[in-house]
């Protein structure tokens, strides 16, 4: 694939960098950075390749994807060169005008079926694409700072063909990004709430109620993000603040109004890096100033999604990542209660006129949502996506039972005939990292297992076929979550694995009682016991996965659970009868993995196996508190946390 990136000034390099490093792990391809200034461009190379160099210096890049990242870039100053790009994304301007005399003359060079987006802040693409030659391949891309790593991306494509909407997620995904919709309206979705957050700080500056150091302490000691005039030191961004709310203003009214103190800051620092500020603070300064804050947080959160700018568990997320605050603001909301909620934005609006407050928030009604699952509706089948990708879509407590509630509603819906369960992109890991490291006691080892088999009994006894649709890494938890379903289909970058003995533990959510039901005791206790990763061809051949590895594996599930709705295939989940084990087991190879937990293991699968499903999970339960409970547990999780899964742990086996 090859892209174009137009603009070599503040943010474009970053992108181009961003672009460049996902087309090397996939599927390869060029990216042109353009632009008409050479001083501009050269600078923006150079960034690039300072990236690339601190990659190197610390360990996180080898040359030689140092070097393929390098010749992939391509600067240019003429605008012919993107005429065999895929897909351009405009980083030049906030200047409409700017914006719309470049895409005429883009328009001029690529192919009619190349995407265009543009990564502005607040104007939509309706505007900017007004005199378009095909506008329905033009959207806005909304990157976030840092923009070569920052993982959400706003789509607004309003106007677009259906099939190219698809292919500009699609392009997206590939390019590292997760895409997330809005309405095509001024500010769309996150710089609604961020840009009036930040004019909100710097009324509190400009009343004297707080300095901005003091205001950076409140604000990011309650909520994080950094605090809101640390961030504008370091996206330089007082005056596109104030163009967007400028912006703002003409479609919402006067209390949108950017602050004067804003622009009359401009492109001055608000704080002084190498003086030593006075950060402290009075509770009474510390309450009115979060009393504010919250107030235009939260009114401008819930109003996004009372308006229908942007779903409310997309924009939990969006704002969490983009914000960098310690937890979504949906979250925050439902946290402090629709009470505290009202009594918050209703203060505010009363002493600043103007100021919207949202019918959901007056009525106390705030919006449900889910925070780590999305349901997606197509006709008769419904799919359950576990939605953490900056956690490689983890399980916590959480994600377990928001799948149990995804579950239960689409169980009761008479419209929905079948299920997919999946993770985004395809990829499912295992028990959150931080929840696991807060185990201490035997009881609650246990628990964590417990709790979780309840709900894939759920799974496995929903009386619609529910389908695991799986690419990428699919490991450990996310693997035995996928068992629970009535079958499971793959695509072709399957890495399937449970690789709990690399930590010196085993595993706790099903695998040693459902996987050798699922695909033989030899094979699983080899897979068990090695901890290694099986790939997609494998595990189609050893009967994990149905049929062949997939393109698509969502459209191949559908396609199953059609099948199977239709009587032409069967679909069912894991025979919970008990299951022969030869004994004794055949011997394998387990490497450097532990002695004392290989033992554990065997004998959870011997004696579980040897009873029904069901019962069968307790033994692995205790064998899990059992395995938790050895030096060489400690000694796994301990090389995991600090090296990485790469690095052999030096079990002592015992």
């Amino acid at each position: 694939m090859n892209v174009g990136v137009i603009g070599s000034g503040s943010i474009g390099p970053d992108l181009a960098y961003g672009f460049l490093s996902a087309l090397a792990a996939g599927e390869g391809g060029k990216v042109y950075l353009l632009d008409i200034a050479k001083k501009a461009l050269d600078a923006g190379t150079e960034r690039i390749h300072g990236y690339l160099n601190k990659a190197l210096a610390r360990g996180k890049m080898n040359p030689k994807a140092a070097e393929a990242i390098k010749s992939a870039l391509v600067p240019t100053m003429d605008i012919k060169d993107l005429a065999g790009c895929d897909y351009v994304l405009e980083a030049a301007s906030e200047d409409l005008k700017v914006k719309r005399a470049i895409l005429k003359s883009l328009e001029a060079v690529v192919r009619p079926d190349c995407l265009i987006g543009f990564a502005t802040s607040a104007i939509p693409k309706a505007r900017i694409a007004a005199q378009a030659l095909h506008p329905q391949r033009c959207f806005v891309n909304h990157p976030f700072y840092p923009a070569w790593r920052s993982l959400p991306i706003e789509v607004a494509s309003e106007g677009a063909d259906e099939q190219l909407r698809a292919k500009m997620l699609d392009v997206l995904k590939k390019l590292g990004k997760v895409p997330i919709a809005t309405a095509d309206v001024v500010a769309f979705a996150a710089d609604d709430v961020f840009s009036n957050y930040i004019c909100e700080a710097v009324r509190i500056v400009e009343e004297g109620i707080a300095t901005p150091a003091q205001v950076d302490q409140i604000v990011n000691g309650a909520i994080g993000g950094g605090g809101p005039c640390n961030v504008m030191d370091l996206t330089n961004g007082n005056l596109l603040v104030v163009h967007i709310q400028e912006l703002m203003q003409e479609v919402h009214g006067d209390w949108f109004a950017p602050p004067p103190l804003l622009s009359k800051q401009g492109t001055a620092r608000w704080r002084n890096p190498k003086a030593a500020e006075d950060t402290s603070y009075t509770e009474e300064q510390a309450a009115r100033v979060m009393d504010r804050i919250l107030a235009v947080l939260l009114g401008r959160a819930y109003a996004v999604v009372e308006n229908g700018v942007c779903d409310a568990s997309d924009l939990n997320w969006l704002l969490r990542m983009s914000l960098g605050f310690n937890e979504g603001t949906l979250d925050l909301g439902k946290k402090l209660g629709a009470e505290k909620v009202a009594q918050l934005c209703l203060k505010f609006a009363e002493a600043n006129p103007g100021f919207p407050v949202p019918r959901c928030i007056t009525e106390k009604k705030l919006p449900a949502y889910l925070r780590d699952v999305k349901i997606d509706r197509d006709g008769e089948i419904a799919t359950i996506t576990v939605r953490r990708p900056e956690l490689k879509n983890a399980l916590s407590m959480q994600t377990v039972q928001e799948i149990k509630a995804a579950l239960d509603e689409l169980k009761k819906d008479p419209a929905i005939k079948g299920i997919v369960f999946t993770g985004y992109e395809g990829a499912l890991s295992g028990a959150d990292i931080n929840e696991f490291l807060s185990i201490n006691t035997r009881e609650e080892a246990e628990g964590i297992c417990t709790s979780a088999h309840p709900v894939q009994k759920e799974i496995a006894d929903c009386p619609k076929p529910v389908v695991a649709a799986l690419d990428g890494p699919v490991l450990g938890g996310g693997c035995e979550f996928s068992m629970a379903c009535h079958a499971r289909v793959v695509g072709k970058k399957l890495l399937l694995g449970q690789p709990e003995v690399n930590l010196g533990i085993t595993p706790g959510y099903g695998a040693t009682q459902r996987l050798p039901r699922i695909v033989g005791v030899e094979k699983a206790l080899e897979l068990l016991r090695t901890g290694r990763a099986a790939g997609a061809e494998e595990a189609c051949a050893i009967g994990w996965a149905y049929g062949k590895p997939a393109d698509d594996p969502v459209e191949a599930a559908k396609e199953l659970i059609r099948g199977h709705i239709a009587g032409k295939v069967k679909v069912a989940p894991v025979d919970p009868a008990p299951v022969a084990v030869p004994d004794p087991v055949p011997d394998i190879d387990i490497g450097h993995h532990s002695l004392v937990i290989d033992a554990i293991l065997v004998d959870a699968v011997k004696r579980g196996l040897a009873l029904p499903l069901d019962e069968g999970l307790i033994v692995e339960a205790k064998a899990f508190a059992d395995a938790k409970d050895t030096i060489d547990s400690c000694i796994g999780i301990e090389n995991f946390t600090q090296n990485g899964p790469r690095f052999q742990a030096a079990f002592m086996h015992e």
